[in-house]
Parts: C-alpha cells; sequence; structure tokens
C-alpha cells in the first residue's frame, strides 16, 4: 500500500512539475511572437520614418512599438526559467545593446544625408533580433494542443506580413539585392504556407467570412509584392497589410479564448 502511495504521488508531483513549466513555457513563447512581430513592424517603421524625416506621427510610431519590444524583452527576463541563464539571457542582454544603436539611428535621421548603409544597418539589425528570439522559442518549444498550434499560427502570420513589407519597402527605395527579393519571396511563401494551414479549421461563420477576406486581399497583394521593380506602391500595399492584420488578430484572439 505504501508502494502505491508512494508511486501516486510521485506521478502528481511529477505532473504538477510539468504543467508549470509547459505554462512557463506558454508565456516565453507569446512574448517570443510578439518580439518577431515587432522586430519587423520597427524595420519598417523606421523605413518609412527614413522616407519621411519630418513626420512625427511616423516617429512617435516607431519609438511606441520600441517601448513595447522593451516590454516584451522585460516579461521574458521577469520569467523563472529564463533567470536561471544561458543563451536566453545572453540573447536578451545583446537585445538591450541593439536597441540602443537602433534608437541613436532614429535620432540622427533628421539630420542625415540620404545614405542607404542607415537602412541596412536597421534591416541586419531586424534580422539579428529575429534570429535570436527564434533561438529562444526553439528552446521552450513543447507539444501544442491544437488550439495554441492555431494560435501560433496566426501570430507567425502577423510577423511573416510585416517582414514580406520591411523587404518591400527597402527594394522600393533602392536596395536593389537579390538577397531582399529573396528574402520577401521567403516570407511570402512561408505565409502562403500558414494560411494553407488556417483554412484547414473550421471557424464559426463570422470568422470564416474574415478568413475569406483574408485569402482574397493577400492573393491580390502579393502579386504586386512580387512586381516591386515595376510598380512600387509601398503605402498602399502597408496599409491593406494592416487590414488584414486586424483580420488575423481577431482570429488570434478566437484560438486564445479557446485555450
Amino acid at each position: 500500500m505504501k508502494k502505491v502511495l508512494y508511486i501516486l504521488v510521485t506521478i502528481l508531483t511529477i505532473t504538477k512539475i510539468s504543467f508549470a513549466s509547459t505554462r512557463g513555457d506558454v508565456k516565453i513563447l507569446e512574448a517570443t511572437e510578439n518580439i518577431q512581430y515587432l522586430s519587423q513592424k520597427i524595420a519598417t517603421d523606421y523605413l518609412f520614418f527614413y522616407k519621411n524625416p519630418n513626420n512625427i506621427v511616423l516617429k512617435n510610431q516607431l519609438y511606441k512599438n520600441i517601448d513595447n519590444l522593451q516590454f516584451y524583452i522585460k516579461e521574458l527576463e521577469d520569467i523563472e526559467d529564463i533567470r536561471k541563464g544561458g543563451n536566453t539571457e545572453r540573447i536578451l542582454k545583446y537585445f538591450k545593446y541593439k536597441i540602443k544603436e537602433i534608437k541613436v539611428n532614429i535620432k540622427s535621421i533628421p539630420n542625415k544625408k540620404i545614405n542607404l548603409s542607415y537602412v541596412e544597418d536597421i534591416l541586419d539589425s531586424s534580422d539579428i533580433l529575429l534570429e535570436g528570439i527564434q533561438s529562444i522559442a526553439n528552446e521552450h518549444k513543447y507539444k501544442f494542443s491544437k488550439e495554441e498550434k492555431m494560435l501560433m499560427l496566426s501570430k507567425e502570420i502577423l510577423y511573416l506580413l510585416r517582414r514580406v513589407n520591411k523587404y518591400y519597402m527597402a527594394l522600393s527605395i533602392g536596395l536593389n539585392s537579390n538577397t531582399n527579393y529573396q528574402k520577401m519571396q521567403k516570407a511570402i511563401e512561408d505565409t502562403d504556407i500558414r494560411l494553407k494551414m488556417i483554412n484547414r479549421y473550421t471557424y464559426p461563420n463570422d470568422l470564416y467570412y474574415k478568413l475569406d477576406k483574408i485569402n482574397k486581399i493577400w492573393d491580390r497583394d502579393k502579386r504586386f509584392f512580387y512586381q516591386v521593380d515595376k510598380l512600387s506602391i509601398p503605402y498602399i500595399l502597408s496599409n491593406s497589410t494592416q487590414y488584414i492584420e486586424d483580420l488575423v488578430t481577431q482570429i488570434e484572439q478566437y484560438h486564445k479564448r479557446n485555450l
């Protein structure tokens, strides 16, 4: 009897520890998804501000998103699993250094002569943030439930949409390298893959119609993205992307409520 009780207590203890660890991983993964999005959004904001250095609204939006990025980095630092040290802690410290660099770059924009090397710096910084945060996410992956998987897919679509816009904008202002075009193309393909997975889910009617809108707008917009060398309409596509994001966010919230 004592042996049976010992086994039961052991199983319950392991289950409790496993559950706590999983909830911590969920918080970490949600924060990393938000940082992925902001790493790309900040770069896009920067490119628009670079073209319009006297636009106070763009400047304020850029700083607001940097504040949001710092908030989620702090959120990660406050999670017990992160405070144990290792690669994650070192990456987050490096993030703070890169954010300081970005701020210095932003402050000096109005006084700079047109120089695309500054734009290249911000593209590199956003890719460094993305690569670093994805390595953190990979360390905390576990087997998702169906709803968790759909939640993460919707969050990934949000950051990929901004990544597409980032490279489209870079190409539009003169950074016409094959590498930038290929990265844009890869982000489009990755968005397509995740949208196909989202489309397999059975949604209630109101969300089904919104998903149908997303599909139609995206199918139209991606043709324009591919034609960046012939037609440059970054402001129109950015506004269209924002509309898609608003619809995707409603899908994201639906899955979050169902967790």
